[in-house]
């Protein structure tokens, strides 16, 4: 296998994939332009209640579940990547266009579990179309992490410019050119589509190679317990990520100051680990480095309940770089694999994990605050974690098709 930097210098190489990074960075940027201050938009201007925006983020959330498995079925048996993404930013495009003009609650409804679910397939339409066209020059496959990684990177790399720039445009110019601006970045995005994805021919599957029916894919126990695992870990990372800013001036002595350098010490970790860890998952360590991610978290959410100042939780903060630039990376690779000749589905099913661990984590956090507090909520998150750790341990990999390889024996 050759060097992660020649594997890199390969992977540049090839035609549009540079062009693709860049629509990576782009939809990465459109992701996290607006997510900071979507409460704030709700509850200060449209006016619903923390509940109604609650309910509000419930239904839309749920419809970008549905929808997303619905097409990314479909993107594997009938539809391209290519069409299935330009699809996908249209949505992205009218539904934040919506978001700017519209004010209605039930009119925001129809707008975000009907355009905004349907912009929910990009991400994994995207990472599919990158899995099944780019290679780098080692044609045994096993360098299908790494390449997964520097995809992965680009979209990471946004979310440490997105959050910032979306701040100043409303700071500047208020939630209607936030959201407009957001739309903007989607249109940016399909343009890279047309000129970056080609379209391809959907080859019809008879025989042994049909796609089984996808309600016989999604009951698999094997899958059933790999994205159970995985919402389970996301469910703790949305309570930590909600409880952490109010246990750092609630109960560390942390002031606002605290935050930019808390959350800036984890992407800065995460980043350069990323192609570390899809490197070492090309040579077969796969499920052994999820596994290591997942226990990572659990001694994460264990450090920061027995944390007292802020500046301990900036040293932790490498511990969650760590463990997120595995379960956020390698596990794209480690689902393809789950399901394989279905790309579009596999990828659908781990973004769905994080989309039902972060709506669960949500809801359950105001209670678990009021009767605990922010410090015993982190035991919680850690108590998640050791959960989903020993949910990993008894997965076996004999229970699935054999694919590329990139599975380890446990």
């Amino acid at each position: 296998m050759p060097s992660p930097y020649a594997a890199l210098r390969s992977l540049l190489r090839q035609p549009a994939f540079p062009g693709l990074l860049a629509s990576t960075l782009t939809l990465g940027i459109a992701f996290s332009f607006v997510a900071p201050f979507l409460s704030k938009w709700g509850t200060e201007e449209v006016g619903m209640s923390p509940k109604a925006f609650g309910l509000f983020m419930t239904v839309v959330s749920l419809s970008a579940i549905a929808v997303s498995t619905y097409l990314a079925r479909l993107s594997d048996s009938r539809f391209s990547r290519r069409q299935m993404l330009i699809l996908g930013s249209l949505g992205g495009v009218f539904g934040f266009a919506g978001y700017a003009i519209i004010r209605n609650p039930i009119a925001l409804v129809l707008i975000g579990s009907t355009l905004h679910a349907v912009a929910s397939i990009c991400f994994a339409q995207l990472f599919s179309h990158v899995r099944e066209t780019y290679k780098p020059d080692d044609s045994s496959g096993q360098n299908a992490s790494f390449l997964m990684s520097v995809v992965r990177v680009c979209f990471s790399f946004a979310w440490t410019l997105g959050p910032a720039a979306g701040s100043l445009v409303l700071i500047a110019y208020g939630f209607r050119a936030l959201f407009l601006a957001a739309a903007g970045l989607y249109l940016i995005f399909l343009l890279g589509i047309i000129r970056f994805v080609p379209e391809q021919t959907i080859q019809p599957q008879t025989g042994s190679q049909k796609i089984p029916s996808l309600w016989r894919t999604l009951k698999r126990p094997d899958l059933l317990l790999c994205f159970i695992t995985f919402a389970t870990v996301f469910a703790a990372n949305a309570i930590n990520m909600l409880n952490l800013p109010l246990a750092i001036t609630r109960t560390l002595g942390g002031t606002e100051r605290d935050f930019g350098i808390i959350f800036g010490i984890g992407p800065l970790v995460e980043i350069p680990l990323m192609l570390w860890f899809g490197h070492l998952a090309g040579k077969g360590y796969q499920l052994f480095l999820i596994r290591l991610g997942v226990a990572i978290m659990a001694l994460y959410y264990f450090g920061l309940f027995f944390a007292y100042a802020p500046w301990h939780v900036y040293l932790l903060q490498i511990l969650s770089g760590a463990g997120f630039a595995i379960l956020t990376n390698v596990a794209i690779l480690f689902f393809q694999d789950l399901v394989p000749g279905q790309m579009g589905l596999a990828t659908s099913i781990f973004s769905n994990a994080g989309a039902v661990g972060n709506l669960l984590g949500m809801l359950s956090f105001g209670f678990i605050v009021e009767a605990l507090g922010h410090q015993n909520a982190f035991s919680i998150c850690a108590g998640l974690s050791l959960l989903a750790l020993v949910m990993i341990l008894t997965y076996r990999v004999d229970r699935v098709p054999k694919t590329s390889g990139t599975h380890e024996t446990p």
